[in-house]
C-alpha cells in the first residue's frame, strides 16, 4: 500500500486509475478526468491523501481522499472524505477490486485518522445499494480504537433497467403508458419536437445552465448553478478536458419555438447520475408534460446505450417513483476514533451541523430569502460554503 499526498503524482496514475475504475464499474465521481478537474476548481484549502493499492505491480485499489478543517461553531474539526465528492453524489461502486475492500477501507480510516490527524472521516452519503456498506458496517468490530457513527439520513432515487425500452415502458401502469404516448404525439405536432443527445462541451454546458436558471428564477429561486459556488464553472472546465472519457450528456428535446427540455446526466460505466432537468416555461408545454416525456426519453436513450441503473437524485418525488424508480434508503456513515475527547467533538459537530441546516438553510434558504426576493427584488445568493462543509 503507498500514500500519495501530491495532486501531480497522483495525476500520472490516471491511465490504470481509468482501468481499474471500467474493471470495477465505479462511478463517475471517482474516475480520474472528475477528481483531478474537481481538485482544481475546489482543491484549494484541502490536503490530499490517496491510498493505492497494487498486486504484482497491477493496481488494484485506490482512494482519493481530501483532508481540510472546518469550524463547528468556536470547535475546530479536522475532516476527511472521498474527493470528488459532494452531498449529492450517491457512490456505491469504489474503483477497488472487491478482495481488498475491507483491508483497503480499515488502512485508510487507520491513515487518516493517526498519521493525518483527522477526527473524522465522513463516508456521507452512502446507499443501500452500496457494495462497501456491509464493510463499513463491520469497521468497530473488534477495532477498539475505532468507532463508527451511522444514521438514516433520507433517500435516493433509482431506476433499474431492462435490456429494452418495451420491457420497461410495460412496467408502468396502463394509465402511465397512454398519458406518455398521448404526450409525445402531441408534442411532436404542437411543436415539432425533435430528440438529440450530445457530449456537451463548455458552450453547451453554458447553455444548458441559462436554460435551468430561467426555469428556477420564474419561481424566485437560483437553481443549482447559483445556488453552489463554482459549480458552472467546473462543469464547463470538464467538458473541455475529458475528450478521451467525456462523463457528461445532455438528452435535449427542442421544438420550432426553441429548447422543450433538457436532461444532464453523467455517465461512468454501467451507472448514469441523472444530476438536472431543465424545461421551457411554455403553459402548453408544461400542460402535455413536458418535463415527464423528457425523463422517459432519456430513460429510453440510456437503456439503448446500455445503462443499467440510473442514479436520480436524493429524495423522494412523486413523479420519479410514478415512473418506475425506486425509493432506496441513504446512510450517514462517519468514522473515528473513540479515545479522549474524540467522541464528545463528534457530538458537538453533529449539534452544530443539525442547528446550522434548520436555521440557515430550512428557515432562511428556503422560506425566508424566497419572499425577500421575490417583494424587493433581491439577487439569488449561492448557499453558504459554511453550511456546506457542515454537510456530513
Amino acid at each position: 500500500m503507498l500514500w500519495i499526498e501530491q495532486p501531480e503524482a497522483l495525476w500520472t496514475l490516471s491511465a490504470e486509475w481509468q482501468a481499474l475504475a471500467s474493471r470495477t464499474d465505479a462511478e463517475v465521481y471517482l474516475r480520474p478526468a472528475w477528481v483531478s478537474a474537481w481538485w482544481d476548481h475546489f482543491g484549494a484549502g484541502r490536503t490530499l491523501a490517496c491510498l493505492t493499492i497494487r498486486e504484482d505491480g497491477r493496481l488494484i485499489g485506490l482512494l482519493p481522499f481530501y483532508v481540510e478543517q472546518i469550524w463547528a461553531g468556536p470547535v475546530p474539526v479536522r475532516i476527511a472524505r472521498l474527493a470528488g465528492t459532494d452531498p449529492h453524489c450517491i457512490v456505491c461502486r469504489l474503483p477497488l477490486e472487491i478482495d481488498v475492500t475491507a483491508m483497503a477501507l480499515q488502512e485508510a480510516f487507520r491513515h487518516l485518522l493517526t498519521s493525518q490527524g483527522c477526527h473524522v472521516v465522513s463516508m456521507t452519503p452512502v446507499s443501500d445499494l452500496a457494495l462497501h456498506l456491509p464493510v463499513l458496517r463491520d469497521i468497530g468490530d473488534g477495532q477498539s480504537d475505532l468507532a463508527v457513527y451511522e444514521e438514516r439520513d433520507g433517500s435516493h432515487v433509482v431506476f433499474d433497467l431492462p435490456a429494452d425500452f418495451p420491457t420497461w415502458l410495460a412496467q408502468l401502469s396502463k394509465k402511465r403508458r397512454s398519458q406518455f404516448q398521448r404526450d409525445l404525439r402531441a408534442l411532436q405536432t404542437r411543436y415539432g419536437m425533435q430528440e438529440t443527445e450530445i457530449v456537451p462541451d463548455g458552450t453547451a454546458i453554458a447553455g444548458f445552465a441559462g436554460f435551468h436558471k430561467q426555469q428556477w428564477e420564474a419561481v424566485g429561486r437560483g437553481g443549482h448553478f447559483s445556488d453552489w459556488p463554482g459549480s458552472e464553472a467546473f462543469y464547463r472546465d470538464l467538458a473541455d478536458r475529458s475528450a478521451e472519457e467525456p462523463p457528461m450528456r445532455l438528452y435535449m428535446l427542442t421544438g420550432t419555438t426553441g429548447p422543450l427540455a433538457t436532461q444532464f446526466s453523467l455517465v461512468g460505466g454501467s451507472t448514469a447520475q441523472w444530476r438536472l432537468p431543465a424545461r421551457c416555461l411554455d403553459p402548453e408545454a408544461e400542460r402535455l408534460s413536458i418535463g415527464k416525456v423528457g425523463l422517459l426519453r432519456m430513460i429510453k436513450a440510456m437503456i439503448d446505450q446500455g445503462i443499467h441503473r440510473i442514479e436520480a437524485g436524493r429524495g423522494d418525488y412523486d413523479y420519479k417513483l410514478s415512473y418506475g424508480g425506486q425509493s432506496v434508503a441513504v446512510w450517514r456513515f462517519l468514522v473515528f476514533r473513540n479515545v479522549g475527547w474524540n467522541r464528545r467533538r463528534l457530538q458537538w459537530l453533529l449539534a452544530w451541523a443539525t442547528v446550522l441546516h434548520l436555521i440557515y438553510y430550512r428557515i432562511w434558504f428556503l422560506k425566508l430569502a424566497p419572499r425577500l426576493r421575490k417583494h424587493i427584488g433581491l439577487v439569488p445568493r449561492p448557499l453558504w460554503r459554511g453550511w456546506i462543509r457542515s454537510r456530513l
